[in-house]
């Protein structure tokens, strides 16, 4: 004992010349005692920031008992793999002057204490407590029954739980052959121990230290009475304080309250093997066992099992807690189908299991490489399902693994051949884009909108346009007011009733973004033909929304006014011109007196200059008019002739424009009038044709996805 001692020590101090004082992970919290001398913490590997769990146990170089039984634990684990048995990565012995310190880095876990203290365990879930001593009686049998070893410090300190919520033994410190318990020579690390463990989890034998009794007991006699001790606490939900606590049956379920008896039996041969009690107890037998059960043998089902299986998945789990099926069905479900093909059935219970996950690290982590492999498959119907469940699971993602990783594998389903994974991809986009960077919007996914703008297909144009409304809030004013107006007039003449529909909504929703000079010259012109649609639903919404846009103009119009009235001066202003009709008009018919064709009786319904005379300064050189409107309209008179009065001048125009003086016919009042518009002012290139739309220049620079859309 003494010679293996120094070699530990020298092993250590080899070990710590080699590696420095510096340990390969972060120690972080401490999360309690374990067991005895050891404490429990979360640390993290400085090599990969994995996450791991770090039992710790600081013991005085002088206690040679202890320091052997903490060099057992390490020996032990670290040789020992079961499902019950947390995972064993690394372990370090770290002496100086006065102590010697050991650290066993394992996979995560808490104390069963701190599990059963979580707010999704109040009322302690049946399913979950028949699960968890499940897996404790499972490992106690494994260790006694295969084995063949005494554990013999089972208690509610030394059982642990991972994140997929596995129940795990942890500590093994007391170790110990069984068929060696009797050797007195060579004593086992449980004769050694068993005085640091309480007396009420150790049975009559071993407190009399009968280890041939013990020796000649079957190897589960001292860990059945260890199990009976757990169960009570278990229930109880705290650590037992005496033996007599035992003889209390109020807390146990009584399906478990015969077998829990025959475990404490006062004599070794009679306890109750814990195998036995996995085989025969139906306590053991609930909904979350059948279920991981099954996907644990998932490989060696028959197909027609399997999809049976995972069609009655959803609704067998609707009785569990979420935080069940978040962390434990859905794991068991992604490891089951890791390396095998993927049913249809099975990718519909994952991505319904997916609606129970509320950790996004975790599903980043475990979940989304599922399902980009997903996003790359070849199986349209696996990509449909895929993009018909994303609500479930986009809530999940962040910014940066949408623009990362999510987004490009998407972008070739906005070409796809089928059109139903298309129109699933528009639906989809709706949900990513208020996560989505600015620039990946309007730079990638408007041009892809714009291609779908120009589908064969009547209801994939129809949702493109309801997307670009909906999405109009995240691509920034700038984009909106450049990109919005052309994006959804260019569908008004579309030969679909819902998409001209669409784009008339859109137009709606999106007003805010259209100025005044927006609606004359694009809005009205393209939306008025469609107050006559042939569409019923069409026509009236066509119409409000003309009527909208008349109210801004109208409003428009009134601010110019106030303009208007606050610059002419108050002095010099010229007599306001009211004809009767409203407006400016003319008849064909002039008066045969030769009278003035502004007072001439009738309705002047024919030519509205428009002209708003009233408070404009004419006594200047310019008479207050613009020089390009007004004087072009009195053109003709001629150099050295006396400039006429304004009457004068607007009735030379005017008969100007009806033919040549003398020739005008004398009409009856009934006769047709001509609509006269002011002349226009003329450039010196080609005049344009009738019909024809002069476009803005492109700019270089400006990534515009409608562009030219009104050509």
């Amino acid at each position: 004992s003494e010679r293996r001692r120094r070699a530990g020590t020298m092993f250590a101090k080899l070990t710590s010349l080699v590696t420095g004082s510096s340990l390969p992970f972060t120690l972080g919290d401490d999360k309690g005692t374990a067991w005895n001398w050891w404490t429990l913490h979360d640390a993290k590997m400085k090599a990969d920031g994995a996450k791991v769990s770090v039992f710790r146990a600081i013991i005085p170089n002088t206690d040679e008992v202890k320091l052997g039984l903490a060099r057992n634990s390490l020996k032990r684990l670290r040789g020992m793999k079961h499902p019950s048995i947390v995972s064993f990565k690394d372990s370090h012995e770290m002496p100086d002057r006065s102590n010697v310190t050991f650290y066993i880095v394992t996979e995560p876990v808490v104390t069963l204490a701190a599990f059963l203290g979580m707010d999704e365990m109040r009322g302690n879930p049946s399913e979950v407590l028949a699960w968890g001593l499940r897996a404790v009686v499972s490992g106690v049998s494994f260790l006694t029954n295969e084995c063949k070893l005494v554990y013999g410090s089972l208690c509610f300190g030394s059982v642990f739980v991972s994140h997929t919520l596995d129940w795990k033994l942890g500590i093994f410190d007391l170790l110990s052959d069984h068929a060696g318990l009797a050797k007195a020579l060579d004593p086992q690390p449980f004769a050694q121990g068993f005085p640091f463990v309480s007396g009420q989890y150790l049975p009559g034998e071993v407190h009399k230290k009968e280890w041939q009794a013990v020796a000649d007991a079957p190897a589960w006699a001292v860990d059945a009475w260890g199990l009976g001790c757990f169960i009570q606490e278990l229930f109880k939900g705290a650590p037992m304080e005496a033996v007599a606590e035992l003889r209390n049956l109020g807390a146990i379920p009584r399906g478990l309250q015969g077998d829990y008896q025959k475990l404490l039996s006062s004599q070794p041969q009679k306890r109750l093997n814990p195998q036995q009690l996995l085989q025969r107890n139906s306590f053991f037998r609930t909904k979350l066992n059948d279920i991981v059960e099954f996907l644990d043998n998932l490989i060696l089902k028959e197909e027609v099992e399997r999809n049976r299986f995972f069609r009655s998945l959803k609704t067998s789990l609707r009785s569990l807690p979420a935080f069940l099926i978040q962390r434990k069905i859905l794991p068991a479900c992604l490891a089951a189908v890791e390396f095998g093909n993927v049913s249809t059935a099975a990718l519909q219970a994952i991505l319904d299991l997916v609606e129970c996950v509320a950790d996004e690290t975790y599903f980043e982590q475990d979940v989304l490489p599922f399902l980009l492999k997903l996003l790359g498959s070849t199986d349209v119907t696996v990509r449909l399902m895929l993009l018909s469940s994303a609500a479930k699971f986009i809530r999940l993602l962040s910014g940066k693994m949408i623009e990362s990783k999510f987004y490009p594998g998407l972008q070739p389903y906005f070409k796809d051949a089928d059109p139903r994974i298309r129109d699933q991809t528009i639906k989809c986009m709706s949900l990513l884009a208020p996560k989505m960077n600015q620039k990946t919007l309007n730079s990638s996914l408007l041009q892809h909108l714009a291609q779908l703008q120009r589908d064969p297909e009547a209801a994939i144009r129809t949702n493109t346009t309801v997307l670009i409304s909906k999405i109009s809030q995240y691509l920034g004013e700038a984009s909106c007011k450049r990109i919005l107006l052309n994006a959804f007039t260019r569908v008004l003449n579309d030969p679909a009733p819902s998409v001209r529909n669409a784009g008339i909504l859109a137009i709606k929703e999106t007003s805010q973004y259209y100025g005044e000079e927006d609606i004359s010259r694009k809005l009205v012109p393209t939306l008025a033909p469609l107050v006559t649609d042939a569409d019923p639903g069409i026509s009236i919404s066509s119409f409000q929304c003309l009527e909208k846009s008349f109210q801004v103009l109208r409003a428009y119009a009134e601010r110019r006014e106030k303009e208007l009235a606050s610059v002419a001066p108050p002095q010099a202003q010229a007599r306001p011109l009211e004809p009767s009709g409203g407006g400016f008009g003319v008849d064909e018919a002039a008066p045969a007196s030769g009278g003035d064709p502004w007072t001439a009786g009738g309705d002047n319904d024919g030519l509205d200059l428009g002209m708003d005379l009233g408070g404009m300064d004419l006594g200047g050189d310019d008479g207050g008019w613009d020089d390009g409107g007004l004087d072009e309209m009195l053109q003709g008179s001629g150099g050295g002739v006396e400039e006429p009065s304004l009457d004068d001048g607007v009735s030379q125009h005017l008969g100007g424009l009806m033919g040549p003086a003398g020739a005008q016919e004398k009409v009856g009042p009934g006769a047709r009038r001509k609509h006269l518009a002011p002349p226009r002012k003329t450039g010196k290139g080609k005049p344009m044709k009738l019909g024809a739309t002069k476009r803005a220049p492109k700019s270089g620079g400006d990534d515009d996805a409608w562009g030219d859309l009104l050509a």
